[in-house]
């Protein structure tokens, strides 16, 4: 098997698993695949990419401070 040949039968791996997958599945594997991620960065590292991606409001909303606050 080639390089593009290994590609396509991962690919084709791939949609079958997500083929057969209900919506709670799938945020499951979304939601593991980014704490993943976001283990990884730190906390400047996180907070810039939430102002960057969303705003500054946003980043206030998800602090769990702020959180506590409008309780």
């Amino acid at each position: 098997m080639n390089d593009f040949e290994l590609f396509e039968l991962k690919e084709n791996y791939i949609n079958h698993i997500i083929d057969g997958m209900d919506v709670d599945s799938l945020a499951q594997i979304v939601h593991d695949l980014l704490v993943d991620e976001y283990e990884k960065m730190s906390e400047d590292e996180i907070i810039e990419e939430i102002k960057f991606v969303y705003d500054e409001d946003t980043l206030i909303n998800l602090i769990p401070e702020a959180k506590e606050l409008d309780c």
